[in-house]
């Protein structure tokens, strides 16, 4: 379900914007492949780009487009035990940062904040995904309790993620908590 689309800078020829989808396991996402250690579901995205998120581990792992559970995405998380759910919520909110090519509203990236706990400490990370037909990959972990980190991880999903090659590892921002 789309929840709101936003202009992300200056009027140009090729605005870039971001759209909201929010992902709830219960409503808009459907069992794909259930697990003793965790489930996969397949959940609305954009149009043409259904969201595949699996649970294994204590961790998410989430991709999206055609066939998003074999693409690269698909076998990366952070390394902490995390959610994409705060608390017991089965709700959360992807940003996908758009691009104009060619008339048509084209995502290169999303942007997907997950919550983690370890040895007794929590924090929040934003996991700045590259899109492509082809294969989405993790392109950068911005740790979310620095301050502007929303904007800096628009600023590397809009500026980074089309040159970045995905058999990389994901660029670390910020100091983790």
């Amino acid at each position: 379900a789309l929840i709101a689309a936003s202009l992300a800078g200056p009027a140009s020829a090729n605005p870039l914007k971001s759209q909201y989808t929010t992902i709830d396991l219960k409503k808009d996402c459907r069992v794909t492949r259930k697990h003793q250690d965790g489930n996969t579901w397949s959940c609305k995205g954009l149009d043409g780009w259904p969201i595949s998120i699996a649970e294994g581990d204590l961790r998410y792992f989430v991709s999206v487009g055609k066939g998003a559970e074999k693409r690269r995405a698909a076998t990366q998380t952070i390394p902490q035990f995390n959610s994409i759910f705060k608390g017991e919520s089965n709700r959360a909110t992807m940003e996908w940062r758009i691009r104009t090519v060619g008339g048509k509203s084209v995502p290169h990236a999303t942007i997907l904040r997950y919550y983690w706990s370890t040895d007794g400490m929590k924090g929040q990370q934003l996991v700045v995904m590259k899109v492509t037909p082809t294969e989405p990959c993790h392109a950068a972990h911005v740790n979310a309790a620095m301050p502007d980190a929303l904007a800096l991880a628009r600023k590397i999903a809009d500026e980074d993620t089309r040159g970045f090659d995905c058999k990389g590892e994901p660029a670390a921002h910020g100091a983790k908590n």
